[in-house]
């Protein structure tokens, strides 16, 4: 049997599926572009654009700039033993507050002691001979070497006994300042090494703080400005400071300018040694135009806003200065290209396709429906823009 009719007629069934298959697809083709035609995308009436805005408003705005840093005492000293000696006393308590002078450590002193008295013996026979030979001589029966000899002997004395005084006072170890004493290392009994740690004293009735600033400001640092301080054990709190010294050389490897900052912390909860973040604040400008970041485009290089005028927004170049944060929001100095009451696009740009296109301005996100009201194309009242409020610090 010959098999070439029953093959042509299979390629003929699938021909005939493939043109119906094209036929239906044209079909729905051209029953979609009907219905497209008569139902076309939803637009905004008139072709009015809704967009988001907020009024250009004067405020106080700070040129900061922020660093890190470490709390230090006014004055911080690790006492040491000047001397090798067993601690016969310990005169203070762990964490007390001490006064200049006060003694702190006594070492056993019973050899130094007795070196005193022996120099103290020295001393007056040394004077007794002087005596002596200051009388003989003055009988002419001495010449004036040995009344050099006795003069000399009689100063050796006095140095030795001066030096075993010294070392005698060694023995008691005194606070060079008023301060909180800390934790002593050593207990009655222990024999010390010369310059073996004893105890920290540290002098808390004003703090500093060192930190440091990029190169790029050292023009505009001076002796006096505000700091800012914050540290993570009392959140949400600031502590004021001043600036009391600039270093008068930038680190080469870091291109960065030492400063450093006092403040009184009259609570004593600040201690020696806290993180704390430094907010240095530059200048202060007073009621400078701002607006929120986001309404600033970038077109072709260049900086510019869309205003509401009219009801329509028309695409100006504005130049900026500061950049700050205030509340997590950041809103930018417009120097030039915009007065204050001025109405600009914050929300919506990317819909404007050309300039003078009307526009709607949407109600503010936080308005109430009950405090909602009806308002014309293109001319409601615009959300306030909440201007960047200053940080508060005041100088000690």
């Amino acid at each position: 049997m010959n098999p070439a009719p029953f093959a042509q007629k299979s390629k003929r069934q699938r021909f005939a599926v493939i043109g119906v298959v094209v036929v239906a697809l044209a079909a729905a083709s051209y029953f979609g572009i009907q219905m497209n035609a008569n139902n076309p995308a939803p637009k905004a009436a008139g072709g009015v654009v809704v967009v988001e805005a907020t009024e250009v408003q004067p405020a106080d705005i700070q040129d900061v700039i922020t660093a890190i840093g470490t709390l230090r005492s006014a004055e911080s000293v690790v006492m040491k033993s000047e001397i090798s000696g067993r601690i016969a006393a310990v005169s203070f308590s762990d964490g007390s507050r001490v006064a200049k002078g006060d003694t702190l450590i006594t070492f056993d002193a019973s050899i130094q002691e007795a070196q005193v008295n022996q120099a103290k013996a020295e001393r007056d026979l040394a004077a007794a001979k002087l005596k002596r030979t200051q009388d003989l001589f003055d009988k002419k029966f001495l010449s004036a070497a040995a009344l050099d000899d006795a003069r000399a002997s009689e100063q050796i004395a006095q140095a030795k006994l001066a030096l075993a005084q010294a070392t005698l006072g060694k023995m008691s170890l005194r606070a060079p300042f008023s301060g909180v004493i800390g934790i002593r290392q050593v207990s009655v009994g222990d024999y010390i090494k010369e310059g073996a740690d004893l105890v920290n004293l540290e002098d808390t009735s004003s703090m500093k703080v060192d930190f440091r600033v990029p190169e790029q400001a050292s023009g505009r640092l001076r002796v006096g400005q505000i700091v800012g301080l914050q540290s993570d054990a009392f959140a949400g709190q600031s502590f004021p400071a001043k600036v009391t010294a600039v270093d008068s050389a930038v680190d080469p490897l870091g291109r960065s300018l030492l400063m450093r900052a006092e403040l009184r912390d009259v609570s004593q909860r600040l201690k020696p040694g806290m993180f704390m973040r430094v907010t240095l604040v530059l200048e202060t400008r007073k009621n400078a135009l701002t607006i929120p970041e986001e309404s600033i485009v970038t077109q072709q290089g260049r900086l510019l806003v869309f205003k509401v005028v009219d009801g329509k927004a028309v695409s100006t170049p504005v130049v900026t200065g500061l950049r700050v944060t205030n509340k997590d929001k950041a809103v930018v100095e417009v120097v030039k290209g915009l007065a204050a009451g001025d109405v600009v696009v914050t929300a919506g740009q990317i819909k404007i396709r050309g300039n003078n296109l009307p526009v709607k301005i949407a109600p503010a996100p936080s308005a109430s429906p009950a405090a909602a009201t009806p308002e014309k194309s293109g001319s409601p009242a615009p959300a306030k823009a909440a201007g960047p409020a200053p940080a508060k610090a005041t100088g000690q």
